[in-house]
């Protein structure tokens, strides 16, 4: 009589792979098991020689599942595989998760206005959601808007006790007043607030301006923040991984926004004439943007690497990239590089500004960045040093002064001593 064989062992570890922690299987060769990882869209890694999956909880359990008739999964020592590094930023960078997995996730908590509310009921119009998307606002938009808005209905019903319809201007000015306080948002934010609560008066009652008023803050002046060009070097440098370079590198050589290049296609760059093409980006505008010489070799080395599917950056779903997972790939290069908190605005801001250090016209700077108004893009010759470098500071035509004056009394101190 044979004896029944022993399930194999499954041992899940989560590693730090391609920029993103994700859940290792590590087991003996088996057929089967290999036949049920490619079935649950499981991508094996050379690197690590084992079969790894999303870093989730539905992850977890779909694949546990499948593997539970023929073998034993353990996670128990899920973390032991981390570095100290790994850990700091696995504790940094998420939500505290159950270690195994075995209770639900808590959720995030903020102090921000969008998520310290979020239990609220959705009583939003259906005429409000409507008319966002006939007019095609984005995705974004629509979810700010309406969660805004949906803030200042419950507002109405239970501290004004009476339809929106009814609500005056000053109520609605009293309203932003009570978020500003409490809240202390920015004035972007307050914008927000008041976009959202105008849309409903002008896009869906219909009615004119005249009949409400709302103060609008005073627009903030600020220069944007640009980083050296031996800083980018040092970003770029600083980066984990192949993948990483060419994200920082992209953004800054075609002066993307994050939102552009998490929907870059892998069609959308011409290696031949050295552009990218970006579809649909603020406004709803397509335009082109350059493609550095220096990044298609990198660019070449991680198509072949990586194979993206369809997004040139493409997470292990093979979905696009989130926005914040973008920002956090650049602010881990700006702690490597111990630079200060670098964002990926600011290496567009950067490259409109050392475009303009160049010489390179206004109006092509225009184009390449898709501002609507060349006035958006003047600002940067504020910053640029393609003037201030010409100027002199008074501190320094006073030292020269003096210096040279004290040259002059010298040389003739010299001569006289010589005489006698």
């Amino acid at each position: 009589m044979d004896l029944p064989l022993a399930k194999p062992t499954i041992n899940i570890y989560r590693l730090f792979h391609r920029g993103e922690f994700r859940l290792g299987l590590f087991f003996p060769f088996n057929g089967q098991l290999q036949t049920i990882c490619k079935h649950h869209n499981c991508v094996y890694s050379r690197t690590y020689k084992c079969w790894f999956i999303a870093d989730t909880k539905e992850a977890l359990a779909e694949i546990c599942a499948a593997f539970k008739p023929i073998a034993f999964v353990d996670y128990r020592t899920i973390n032991t595989k981390l570095s100290k590094e790994d850990l700091i930023r696995y504790k940094s960078n998420y939500v505290e998760k159950a270690l195994y997995y075995d209770q639900a996730l808590p959720a995030k908590t903020s102090n921000s206005t969008h998520t310290k509310k979020a239990a609220l009921a959705d009583i939003v119009p259906k005429a409000y959601k409507d008319k966002l998307v006939v007019r095609r606002y984005s995705q974004s938009t629509y979810k700010t808007y309406t969660g805004l808005f949906n803030r200042f209905l419950h507002y109405c019903q239970l501290n004004l006790k009476k339809p929106v319809d009814e609500i005056t201007g000053d109520e609605i000015t009293a309203y932003i007043l009570k978020v500003i306080k409490k809240y202390d948002i920015s004035i972007s934010t307050q914008n927000q607030h008041i976009n959202a609560i105008k849309f409903y008066f002008e896009h869906v009652l219909g009615q004119q301006r005249e009949t409400y008023w709302i103060e609008r803050p005073r627009k903030e002046k600020r220069l944007p923040e640009i980083l050296s060009e031996q800083e980018v070097i040092r970003l770029i440098m600083a980066s984990g991984n192949l993948k990483h370079q060419c994200i920082i590198a992209l953004i800054y050589s075609a002066g993307l926004r994050r939102g552009e290049l998490i929907k870059l296609r892998i069609q959308d760059l011409n290696f031949d004439r050295k552009q990218v093409f970006i579809r649909g980006a603020k406004g709803k505008k397509d335009r082109v943007s350059l493609l550095s010489e220096r990044i298609c070799n990198g660019l070449e080395k991680y198509l072949t690497e990586y194979k993206p599917n369809y997004f040139l950056f493409e997470n292990i779903k093979r979905e696009p990239l989130s926005g914040s997972t973008i920002g956090t790939i650049v602010k881990n290069a700006s702690k490597t590089a111990k630079l200060r908190n670098v964002t990926p605005h600011m290496l567009r801001h950067s490259f409109a500004t050392h475009l303009m250090d160049k010489g390179t016209d206004t109006r092509m700077i225009q184009e390449l960045l898709g501002h609507s108004s060349l006035e958006t893009t003047a600002i940067y010759t504020h910053v640029t040093t393609r003037t201030i470098e010409r100027l002199k500071s008074p501190l320094d035509s006073i030292f020269s002064d003096f210096e040279k004056t004290e040259k002059e009394r010298k040389a003739l101190e010299n001569k006289s001593d010589k005489k006698r």
